[in-house]
């Protein structure tokens, strides 16, 4: 009987396991994105950005929208400009914002090196004008992994 007992409730425990180790994996994706990206100001003489929920929460949601669709620009889903993603999470009275998106990109320090390697995407990260980051990742859609970095700067 406890042995019966310790299975259900390993069963029943286990279930939060996949959940909580995509979490896991997720969240330290994230981290570490944001680590690559102050890693590349501090070899550029910048300050490092902070990270900002609300940013970080338009981020997810873009990459989301990315991963569930066939379209993959900065205007898709139903909220096609960045600025109002931004918003709609809830950072507004910003005086400076920008977007990087990515696609396909397996690893935190994959996407970040095309980021780098490319001049606009580039230019946002280095960016003196922005302190504050918000970063998205999610799996799905034709390219598998999509990514969303959202810059902001208030007042």
């Amino acid at each position: 009987m406890l042995r019966a007992l310790a299975i259900c409730l390993a069963l029943v425990l286990g279930t939060a396991g996949p959940v909580s180790a995509q979490t896991d994996a997720h969240d330290a994706f994230v981290s570490r994105v944001i680590e690559l990206t102050n890693a590349e100001r501090d070899r550029a003489g910048l300050a490092p950005l902070a990270q900002n929920d609300q940013l970080a929460d338009a981020a997810q949601g873009y990459s989301e929208v990315l991963a569930s669709g066939a379209c993959f620009d900065h205007t898709c889903g139903d909220v096609p400009d960045f600025a109002d993603r931004d918003s709609q999470a809830g950072y507004t009275a910003w005086t400076d914002i920008g977007e990087n998106i990515a696609a396909g990109y397996p690893t935190p320090e994959a996407v970040v090196a095309g980021w780098i390697a490319s001049p606009g995407h580039r230019a946002n990260i280095l960016s003196p004008n922005f302190s504050k980051i918000g970063v998205g990742v999610a799996q799905g859609g034709q390219f598998g992994t999509y990514w969303t970095e959202e810059f902001g700067s208030r007042g």
